[in-house]
């Protein structure tokens, strides 16, 4: 357990703010908190968002020892999740850009590349892949490789 010296000195380097570009050169900025508890070190990166109906990006890191460590791992989680671009838009419809996707589970839907996409457009656009095979796995965000 952390001392009160301990958690002073982290209360004055968390909350961070950084940007990172993402697969298209934009930048987007995050919000990274810490959330000490008994077991180590939980860090949250929340995209910056312009309004309440924007989703964003959410990451997150944990160390049982560090939190200057999560924070490496947080951040390298943050610079390959924004590399990748899980959907093309063509004539006003989502696609696949190379037959896989990855996002974050939302209330009535997912969120891929920072956007929603509610179940009703997901379910439209895995019908273009009848008679295919799929694999999920839903892993917890601060377990995720």
């Amino acid at each position: 357990m952390m001392n009160e010296q301990g958690e002073q000195w982290l209360d004055e380097h968390f909350p961070i703010v950084e940007s990172y570009a993402d697969f298209s050169g934009k930048q987007r900025e995050f919000v990274i908190e810490l959330q000490p508890h008994p077991r180590g070190y939980f860090l949250r990166a929340t995209e910056k968002r312009q309004s309440q109906e924007d989703d964003g990006y959410q990451f997150a890191a944990y160390s049982p020892t560090d939190p200057f460590y999560a924070l490496g791992v947080l951040r390298d989680k943050i610079r390959r999740g924004l590399a990748t671009r899980y959907l093309t838009s063509e004539q006003d419809n989502r696609q696949l850009s190379h037959d896989r996707l990855k996002g974050r589970i939302g209330y009535g839907g997912i969120v891929v590349d920072g956007e929603f996409i509610s179940f009703d457009e997901l379910g439209y656009l895995l019908q273009t892949y009848e008679g295919f095979q799929f694999s999920l796995s839903i892993v917890d965000l601060y377990d995720e490789a």
